[in-house]
């Protein structure tokens, strides 16, 4: 039997360009998007909104909502967000794993999206606005504790033989066969930002509104691991850095079966970026263009019901369907060793997202509202589910061993005048929370 501290996380030193959806750069492992509607109305409600899209939001939501506005309006919204990820940071592998969580944040408190919106005859509108669905960034360290006492984690161990990994009892009944190997420490880190400027318009043809809407979309992303020897001495950093913008559209259509009761659908299209992937070796002191990769926001597509059984009551559903898998489209990795086959065993489901919820409105001297919802977010972070008869292809399963579906609560409150109105909401899961507060000008 050998130990082998083999830096299994070294990058392929390639002067080539590769096409690729994403990298397995660790600071994106368990990394989680959400791309629901904005709005703090809309966040109160569980994101469910498709049906009833009758508000400046409806811009972003669904643009085939605008013709419901009979007036010019004016809306803000700012949002604050906090995200943990999961890593596999010390312990054996694949028995006696040890995780921790760490947190990814906005920046501030941004103005995530902005909307100014004006009719134009009894049955056209149009509006535009700015929406900014990611923006957050985090870091963290995984690091070695055996030489200096102030370093948190020892490195995740494994053990392999022939036949794959195996448990340490079973390494050492057969030490002839099987190998040990630790995975080196690194410290990591990511900062994401997508904002979106749109135009959008819509027109009614009776009960059935279609909407559409252009996007100018940005993206910026910088994603970093600094890798060391187990001295903790700097190796290698791995980055992939982006500064990119796409056209993108999304389409709409409303419904209203009658005053009470609507249905709605909206396509929106994934943006594509171009992002560039390096290699800096701090012992050698050179670096590699490792070339260009390209970032898919996944495409998704919905349908939603809304009804009002009581005129103070309203009730919305809604199901979305994300298109996740874009985030590995002919995926390649940096970790050396892995084969074709290895890296088809990194995969991103496609999910259904399921929304539920309801308004209340009380009438009182100044009108306000209660809003409670839920949706379930299915597991979709990218996963390695390949061979694992390598030390890369061991590696690549603990860094990305996959997520867990998410149960989402929200709820929330707005206060209505008629020329203006204010909300805020309330969104929590295990792993997610944000909180949100809008205004809505009339006039």
């Amino acid at each position: 039997m050998r130990r082998a501290p083999l830096l299994v996380l070294l990058a392929v030193f390639l002067a080539f360009p590769v096409a690729a959806q994403n990298t397995d750069i660790e600071a994106l492992s368990g990394l989680q998007f959400s791309f629901g509607n904005p709005g703090a109305r809309s966040l109160g409600m569980g994101g469910a909104f498709l049906g009833l899209a009758d508000d400046a939001s409806a811009a972003e939501a669904n643009p085939a909502g605008l013709t419901i506005l009979r007036k010019r309006e004016v809306s803000i919204e700012a949002r604050n967000s906090k995200t943990t990820q999961t890593f596999n940071v010390s312990g054996t592998f694949p028995d006696d794993l040890e995780s921790s969580d760490f947190q990814a944040y906005s920046r501030r408190v941004p103005v995530t999206f902005a909307s100014v919106v004006t009719p134009i005859g009894e049955n056209f509108s149009l509006a535009a606005y700015f929406h900014s669905p990611i923006e957050f960034e985090s870091g963290f360290d995984v690091e070695d504790d055996e030489f200096l006492g102030s370093i948190f984690f020892d490195p995740t161990r494994f053990f392999l033989t022939p036949q794959g990994p195996v448990t340490e009892d079973q390494c050492f009944a057969n030490p002839e066969v099987c190998e040990i190997f630790d995975l080196v420490p690194f410290a990591t880190g990511v900062s994401i930002r997508l904002q979106t400027y749109g135009l959008a318009g819509a027109w009614r043809m009776g009960n059935l509104s279609l909407g559409v809407a252009g996007r100018y979309q940005q993206f910026q992303e910088n994603a970093a691991t600094l890798r060391t020897d187990f001295f903790l001495n700097p190796t290698f950093v791995s980055q992939q850095v982006s500064d990119d913008s796409d056209v993108t559209f999304s389409a709409g259509f409303k419904y209203s079966f009658t005053p009470n009761f609507s249905i709605g659908g909206v396509y929106k299209q994934g943006a594509e970026f171009e992002t560039f992937l390096t290699e800096q070796n701090l012992e050698e002191n050179f670096t590699v263009d490792l070339g260009t990769t390209n970032f898919h926001i996944p495409d998704s597509y919905g349908l939603g019901i809304s009804f009002r059984p009581r005129q103070e009551l309203t009730i919305n559903v809604d199901a979305i369907r994300v298109n996740y898998s874009n985030l590995t489209d002919d995926f390649r990795p940096v970790l050396i060793g892995l084969t074709p086959e290895d890296i088809a065993g990194f995969t991103a489901d496609d999910v259904t997202e399921f929304h539920v919820g309801a308004e209340y409105f009380f009438t009182t001297q100044i009108p306000f509202a209660v809003r409670l919802g839920w949706w379930r977010d299915p597991a979709h972070g990218i996963t390695y589910n390949g061979p694992q008869l390598t030390p890369a292809g061991v590696a690549a399963r603990i860094l990305y061993p996959g997520s867990e579906d998410q149960d989402h609560i929200t709820g929330g409150f707005g206060l209505a005048w008629p020329n203006f109105q204010i909300d805020a909401a309330y969104d929590t899961s295990d792993s997610f929370k944000v909180g949100s507060l809008s205004a809505v000008f009339r006039f």
